[in-house]
């Protein structure tokens, strides 16, 4: 009887691919077929198996034993298998760990873990992003995400790094004290209640301390910071203020009354420009801005403006988003509402805080 070398052998006669021996192919069950056919073209192609790809060769070979058999072709050295390249070896870590002052998430692929982890950006108290270079999630070291990142991960199986599960930890103690991360006033100046020394230092270096005077743009970063804003604060904020200014991320439902919330928004916070993604070709009035204060990007991306600066206009309205964009983006309105990819991720990376203006309703922050 014939016989082979490497299973890789076996695999691409079983896909018809070897026809030396002049003889017809095996008919392959239909179910069989496609995965077959993918496998053979790779290892054609000299591309090496992975080890799952590997065993599942292996048993579809054996499978077809006795059509080989009947073709006079030995299967048996399939039973103690050689490669002619040799086995890839995915990585198979799941890890949850914190590195430059950021939780890392690593994990080989999986639809799953990635449609859950897509949908926790989306209501994540902090910073959660996907990194296609080094293939990881990173995520800020907040509350909310500890909380989520350690249940989660604790749940699936994750390897969770002790500096971590020391963080979840101290969360857990303290929320069996009764208190509030919020925004109040105290006497001449406002204060945070029970806020970590980082957040504090990082309002007073950044963002303008704590003064009186710097009301709006303390209540503005609570969505952000992961602090609540109390209600005698809001109470003589206007509409815009009270619905936009506490959340990370909003929806709102497409209309004027809601659009002209946005623009009063952006004028009180002095979130410029605004940068309005609507490759859907929702209805956006902007007759509320004179035309030299708008950049216009047609669905190539393109604009007819010459040398404009961002920083000198209110509107940057996007059908596509542009290839190059080295800007901040202080408030985004998009009525796509699945931000992924490309420069999408980038501008909702960069955004300040974003808007989803459209009829699919997502999860507020």
């Amino acid at each position: 009887m014939v016989t082979y070398n490497y299973v890789e052998d076996y695999l691409e006669f079983l896909a018809g691919f070897d026809l030396i021996l002049g003889i017809s192919p095996i008919s392959l069950a239909r179910y069989d077929t496609q995965i077959v056919n993918s496998m053979a073209s790779a290892t054609l192609g000299g591309i090496a198996l992975t080890e799952k790809q590997a065993d599942l060769a292996c048993k579809l070979v054996i499978k077809y034993r006795r059509q080989f058999a009947k073709l006079n072709i030995d299967v048996t050295p399939v039973e103690t298998p050689q490669f002619r390249v040799p086995v890839r070896k995915l990585d198979q870590t799941k890890a949850i760990w914190i590195d430059n002052e950021q939780i890392l998430v690593k994990f080989p692929y999986n639809d799953m873990l990635i449609k859950e982890l897509h949908h926790y950006r989306a209501e994540s108290q902090g910073m959660a992003r996907y990194d296609r270079d080094t293939k990881q999630w990173y995520l800020g070291i907040t509350e909310g995400n500890i909380n989520w990142i350690c249940t989660w991960g604790e749940l699936i199986g994750f390897d969770i790094a002790p500096e971590v599960k020391d963080l979840f930890d101290k969360i857990l103690v303290c929320e069996q004290q009764p208190y509030e991360i919020k925004l109040v006033q105290d006497n001449s100046k406002y204060t945070i209640t029970n806020a970590a020394t980082s957040l504090v230092e990082y309002i007073e270096n950044h963002l303008g301390g704590f003064g009186l005077d710097n009301k709006i743009r303390l209540i503005d970063f609570s969505g952000m910071g992961g602090y609540t804003v109390d209600d005698e604060l809001l109470a003589d904020c206007p509409d815009a203020m009270r619905y936009i200014s506490t959340k990370h991320t909003v929806h709102m439902k497409p209309g004027l009354d809601n659009l002209n919330m946005i623009y009063d928004y952006a004028e009180i916070t002095n979130r410029y420009p605004i940068c309005i993604y609507n490759p859907n070709g929702v209805d956006i009035d902007l007759s509320r801005f004179a035309e030299e204060d708008i950049v216009r990007f047609d669905f190539n991306g393109r604009t007819k403006a010459s040398n404009y600066n961002p920083y000198d206009v209110k509107v940057v309205y996007a059908q596509k988003i542009p290839k190059t964009w080295d800007f901040p983006v202080p408030l985004l309105v998009s009525t796509f509402g699945m931000m992924f990819g490309g420069k999408k991720v980038d501008w909702t990376r960069r955004a300040g805080k974003t808007i989803y203006y459209g009829v699919s309703q997502l999860r507020e922050t």
